[in-house]
């Protein structure tokens, strides 16, 4: 609607909507006379000082015309306001300036307001109906200066504090706050401001005086501005407006305060302190750890200052003490920093011990007095009802486990002369305070801090004083802290650390809530990445997430997840006030409701985070110091027969309960009720892309291919002709599938096969997975098995002919191993299936003796022969090929999902004789960080592989370059929170990440969506691909995977380069031993002598792997394993060394070769004819 050409007069009236009537009105048409009895004017006159009042905006209302005799018995048919603004008047909270009727039927009215600290005391009931009426009207005000002026224009935004603005994400906000810009001379306390200045001035070379004394490593400008600016926060933190508050301008520019929730109006702003505190969200691998060692080093003798509440203005001696004694106790009282000042002195050579043996003796105290509570829970706080607390300048660091050797290995890097006590384990005692007293840092895992707790917590009654509540701390830092806070309610850290007294406290994440984290970590799974190049991509990352309509949900969920560790860690006010204090409510002013009824995001969000955030954007970062390249490729990869096989099994599931329950009811997978199990079903289809050696003949065969023979027996001529081939096709696959004898074996063994060639005629029967193809070139051997054959040979290559014994080890080996096997099956059949799993989280080690020398394997040997050439698995075949092809020069990550694929990988690097680690999640604590540290800082260990889950938070692992992703990951967060292990500050390498995926499967078409979806698709779907409507269509109506008609001896994924069985271990050797020279007498007559080797786990630890569940719909291949067949036992022996030998059959087979691995159709090995 066009403005108006209005410019008229106001004048005062009270209610004027109802002062508006016809019969007031001199026209309908022209201008308008109010007309005031002497009532009114008297009601007028006793408020007619505006300066009392705030002019706010303009109000609208329609006249009704002469003939609206009953709207004009009803303000509320043209003026719903009537009734707020009349209570309103009367009550002189408002006052009215009626303006001239405009054309078209409109009156217009100046509405001003009282401030709030003008309003006297009224009882609560008649406050609040007050304050709801106000907050009616601020929210149909037109706060125009055109308004206020007499231009009426309706299409105008309405409401004081509402905007257009569709408000920001939380990952807008924070990729958007302003970089630290640190001023030192805006802090008025001397001793913190030399403290900022010596960060600041730290690398400057030519000023000996200036530099943080006990920091040796030089700072980077970005890492001096966040430290000097986390000491500026600490010593004089900033005042920000009451987030409670906008700060709004009205029609005629004066300036005021809006209270939109609660509907009031403030002439004077309100201020609160910001934290002494804070977040360090510097982003992942720029040195937040060394930051906060900086910080304490520079404040190192610093004190905090005693509570205004305890502080005694008149302390009374029992003496007149010395002048010394005096000046000491001074120094404590008034918190002053005489450590530092004294140890600046003695590093110039001046040493003033008894003054320091004074302070000590003087250090600043104060007594907490508290009232006893009665009652049966709380007997034991009588006997606590006071403490003396003593001041001291060491910082508490809490840390997660696995981060306390990386601690303590950057204070060792970049620092000297701290002291350092560190608590890491459960039993490690808090010694008493004054022993603390000596400490500059005080390290805890975050498991210990815990239970420092004891008794505190709001449901059990204090049972343990900590010696920690003894001390008024400096500081507490917590690293990865995201989770500290808890997020249900306080968590039982919290509630200790509020027994505590700790003047400033820290958060330390790169990632501080859900939804908080920097754009790199999203640039990271975009593809190849360069510092100098990518600004513009990051840029439209950020404009295309900076709308939180579309995500609404998230966002509100994610900013009051924010909650804990603002309000029950950092205590920001006024959030964390006392309810004597005007607490404010987080929930109502951070997610307030807006103008359509729906929750909304708060404009004061950002002020908050930029009060309490310190970190640079990415830009400052790339532009100051650049991180090498990124390349992150994703490799495809040519599934194997056995990587169809498995993921047809899966699509097999889907397809038949698709088709049979005709996508209705709560049969059908895809049933919101099945979700959970369909999950289930998902992942374990990703994880089959390594591998899925599950053994179901029994439920396929019985239930599903039964299922689908009935229903297409039944339905046949009513189904479409789409289903009615594809559930044939089902059925076919299936079919063929399980008639396939060396997948079979491996599936009943629980194996992974490798093939080998030339393996030793005499023990091939033995070794063999698949008895009836012993005689087949390559021989399929399942790789554990292989292991076993590798490790009998390098103990025994001291030996004349080290594969003497060869068959009769396969023989016990394999009893050993398929024994164990289904001892493990049956135990776990009331256990999930990778419930109790155990590996070895490293390889092997040889003898323990003292070794001078090795042995290999003679060059002459006919064991050199035996080669492996492929394996079952594409994925294992290209990650050993990589393994061999860069260990010798790079270190490698190789990131899994599922310990059974761990576990493979684990058996292949054996087999080729590299030394690695496993960092998994069933770990303890110190074995993490022993890994670590010996990955990171040593030269053997050249792979590290690395639960998935572990790899979210804080890990440092620089040291590799090379970064392999089993199985494509869904959420593109959690692949860059992976890739940013390696790709860190201290990288002086191009990072290489490379994704494995198989070709023209579903993973393949799982990683094409990802990256076609837009951030929102992929907001409201990152956790579970499910919730992607595309891809769960996608899912529905995947197809199955072509098979070859052959299956008898299907192709492997070959090795480029075929890599030897048996000569790529050597055997150490004592410096004293003689190799013996036997002759071949010897060698029949008597038995060798031979070098065992050790293992470092126990045989009856080292437990073989149970299997993940197909699906949650059956049973899982480590429950109810199918009965093995007993093997025929035709000949047996017992040679003079004991071991038994057992034929498989009377009389060999003949040795079948074929160049292409693959069996002419229709015949099997023994030349019979055979169906498939």
């Amino acid at each position: 609607m066009s403005p108006r050409n209005l410019p008229r007069s106001y004048s005062p009236a009270s209610s004027s909507p109802e002062g508006s009537m016809p019969s007031k009105c001199t026209s309908s048409t022209s201008s308008a006379s109010i007309i005031l009895t002497d009532t009114e004017m008297e009601h007028c006159n006793q408020h007619d000082d505006l300066n009392k009042f705030i002019p706010v905006g303009v109000i609208y209302w329609r006249i009704p015309t002469v003939n609206s005799t009953s709207e004009a018995g009803s303000p509320h048919m043209y003026c719903p306001e009537a009734d707020s603004l009349r209570i309103l008047e009367n009550s002189g909270w408002i006052k009215l300036m009626v303006g001239e009727e405009a054309a078209g039927g409109w009156m217009s009215a100046r509405v001003y307001v009282r401030p709030e600290e003008m309003i006297p005391t009224l009882p609560h009931r008649s406050y609040q109906r007050l304050r709801r009426a106000l907050r009616e009207i601020m929210a149909k005000l037109d706060t125009s200066a055109d308004a206020w002026n007499g231009l009426i224009e309706l299409d105008r935004v309405k409401g004081a504090g509402n905007t257009n603005g569709e408000g920001e994400t939380l990952f807008y906000i924070f990729n958007t706050l302003e970089s630290p810009n640190p001023e030192a001379i805006c802090v008025a306390d001397s001793w913190a401001r030399a403290a900022i200045t010596s960060i600041m001035y730290s690398n400057d070379e030519n000023d000996e005086y200036f530099g943080v004394q006990g920091l040796i490593t030089k700072l980077y400008p970005y890492q001096q501005r966040s430290a000097a600016l986390m000491i500026q926060k600490e010593v004089e933190p900033s005042l920000s407006l009451d987030p409670r508050l906008q700060a709004l301008q009205g029609p005629t520019g004066s300036k005021y305060y809006y209270d939109r929730t609660e509907g009031t109006v403030f002439q004077e702003p309100k201020f609160y302190s910001n934290v002494t505190g804070g977040i360090l969200a510097e982003t992942m691998g720029y040195g937040k750890t060394l930051i906060c060692l900086a910080v304490i080093l520079a404040t190192r003798g610093h004190m905090p200052s005693i509570p205004s509440e305890y502080v005694s203005v008149h302390p009374v001696r029992g003496k007149t003490g010395s002048l010394m004694e005096m000046a000491a106790a001074a120094a404590g009282a008034y918190s002053l920093p005489w450590a530092y000042h004294f140890g600046r002195l003695e590093a110039d050579g001046m040493h003033y011990g008894k003054c320091l043996t004074a302070c000590a003796r003087n250090r600043g105290s104060y007594t907490i007095t508290r009232t006893p509570k009665y009652g049966r829970r709380n007997t034991a706080s009588s006997r606590d009802s006071s403490i003396t607390v003593h001041i001291t300048s060491a910082s508490l660091v809490v840390v997660p486990p696995n981060l306390v050797d990386h601690w303590l290995a950057e204070i060792a890097k970049h620092t000297e002369g701290l002291k350092v006590l560190v608590l890491r384990d459960i039993n490690d005692k808090t010694p008493p305070a004054a022993e603390l007293l000596k400490y500059d840092i005080v390290l805890f895992s975050q498991a210990r801090f815990k239970k420092e707790s004891g008794g505190f917590s709001a449901a059990a009654p204090v049972t343990y004083s900590s010696p920690l509540r003894a001390l008024h701390w400096l500081r507490i830092i917590v690293d990865e802290g995201h989770n500290f806070a808890g997020t249900g309610g306080k968590s039982s850290s919290v509630y200790m650390l509020d027994k505590l007294q700790v003047e400033r406290r820290w958060v330390v994440s790169g990632t501080p809530s859900k939804g908080l984290y920097g754009i790199e970590i999203s640039l990271a799974a975009e593809g190849s990445f360069d510092s100098a190049s990518d600004e513009a991509k990051a840029s439209d990352i950020l404009n295309d997430r900076k709308n939180p309509q579309n995500v609404l949900h998230e966002e509100l969920k994610r900013v009051e997840n924010l909650r804990s560790m603002v309000v029950d860690f950092l205590n920001l006010k006024p959030w964390a006030n006392s309810r004597a204090a005007d607490p404010a409510n987080w929930t109502k002013y951070m997610t307030p409701i807006g103008p359509g009824g729906k929750r909304i995001m708060s404009s004061s969000l950002r002020s908050t985070l930029q009060s309490l955030v310190v970190r640079h954007r990415s830009e400052d970062l790339h532009r100051e110091l650049p991180l090498p390249k990124l390349h992150n490729e994703v490799v495809y990869l040519e599934p194997t027969f056995y990587d169809r096989a498995s993921l047809n099994l899966f699509i097999l599931r889907i397809v038949v309960n698709t088709i049979t329950s005709e996508r209705s009811d709560e049969d059908y997978l895809f049933h919101p009720k099945n979700r959970k199990h369909l999950s289930q079903l998902m992942n374990n289809l990703r994880l089959a892309g390594f591998w899925w050696p599950a053994m179901e003949t029994e439920t396929i065969q019985g239930t599903t291919l039964k299922v689908a023979r009935q229903y297409l027996e039944k339905n046949m001529f009513r189904m479409a002709d789409k289903e009615l081939v594809l559930l044939r096709q089902a059925i076919i696959t299936g079919e063929t599938i399980l008639s396939c004898s060396p997948r079979n074996a491996l599936c009943q063994r629980e194996e992974i096969g490798i093939f080998v060639e030339n393996f030793p005629e005499h023990a091939r029967g033995f070794w063999a997975i698949d008895e009836s193809a012993e005689y087949q070139e390559p021989l399929l051997l399942g790789l554990s098995l292989a292991r076993e054959a590798q490790k009998f040979v390098t103990a025994h290559l001291c030996s004349m002919d080290p594969g003497e014994g060869l068959a009769g080890a396969g023989l016990r080996a394999k009893q050993l191993r398929y024994k164990k096997l289904e001892t493990v099956n049956k135990s776990s059949a009331s256990r999930n299936s990778e419930e109790g799993i155990v590996h070895r989280s490293k390889p092997e080690k040889s003898i323990n003796a003292a070794t001078s020398r090795t042995k290999s394997l003679p060059a002459d040997s006919s064991l050199k022969k035996a080669r492996v050439i492929g394996t079952v698995s594409a994925k294992l075949t290209y990650l050993l090929e990589k393994v061999l092809e860069f260990q010798d020069s790079e270190k490698i990550i190789i990131f899994y999902e599922s310990e059974n694929t761990a576990f493979w990988i684990a058996e292949g690097l054996e087999l080729l004789g590299t030394d690695f680690r496993i960092y998994a999640s069933t770990l303890k604590p110190s074995q993490k960080s022993e890994y670590l540290s010996v990955f990171n800082e040593g030269e053997s260990v050249r792979v590290l592989l690395m639960d998935l889950r572990q790899a979210a938070h804080g890990l440092h692992i620089a040291a590799a370059s090379r970064v392999y992703i089993v199985n494509p990951i869904w959420d593109p967060n959690i692949e860059s929170q992976a890739i940013k292990r390696a790709h860190r500050i201290s990288q002086s390498r191009p990072v290489y990440v490379e994704t494995l995926v198989l070709k023209g499967t579903l993973e393949e078409k799982m990683l094409k969506r990802r990256k076609q979806m837009s951030s929102t698709e992929m907001q409201h779907a990152e956790k579970d691909m499910l919730d992607d409507n595309t891809m769960s269509y996608i899912i529905q109506n995947e197809g199955f995977l072509p098979l070859p008609d052959d299956l008898r001896s299907p192709s492997p994924a070959f090795l480029k380069s075929p890599l030897g069985l048996f000569d790529r271990h050597e055997l150490p050797i004592p410096g004293d031993y003689d190799i013996p020279i036997h002759s071949p007498v010897q060698q029949v007559m008597g038995r060798m002598p031979e070098l065992i080797l050790d293992s470092p786990t126990p045989d009856k630890k080292r437990r073989l792997t149970s299997f993940l569940e197909f699906d949650l719909l059956t049973d899982s291949p480590g429950k109810n394993s199918p009965k093995r067949r007993q093997e025929s036992r035709n000949e047996e022996y017992v040679n003079q060394n004991g071991i038994k030998f057992i034929s498989p059959r009377s009389t060999p087979r003949r040795r079948r070769t074929s160049s292409n691995l693959l069996s002419s159709p229709g015949t099997s090995s023994n030349g019979n004819s055979v169906q498939i």
